[in-house]
């Protein structure tokens, strides 16, 4: 699943990130937002246009076509 389609305060593990545009992908890696990255969501506006995720203690806002790069798994 994507990260667009998840649900608030659970951890999940980064499968696979699109990585179609090089400032994102940039962006990202400097986030830590990288391939087997544990990371939960925190917050979503209403109509999810943006999110807001922790990673190694750190909160990062995502727009939404940046979430739908990023493939998920529950982490159990």
């Amino acid at each position: 699943m994507t990260l667009d389609k998840c649900q608030i305060d659970h951890q999940y593990k980064i499968t696979n990130i699109d990585f179609s545009d090089e400032a994102l992908k940039n962006r990202f890696i400097a986030f830590g937002i990288t391939k087997g990255a544990i990371i939960k969501l925190m917050h979503h506006t209403a109509k999810k246009s943006t999110l807001s995720i922790c990673i190694d203690q750190s909160q990062i806002a995502l727009r939404d076509y940046e979430a739908k790069q990023i493939q998920v798994e529950v982490v159990l």
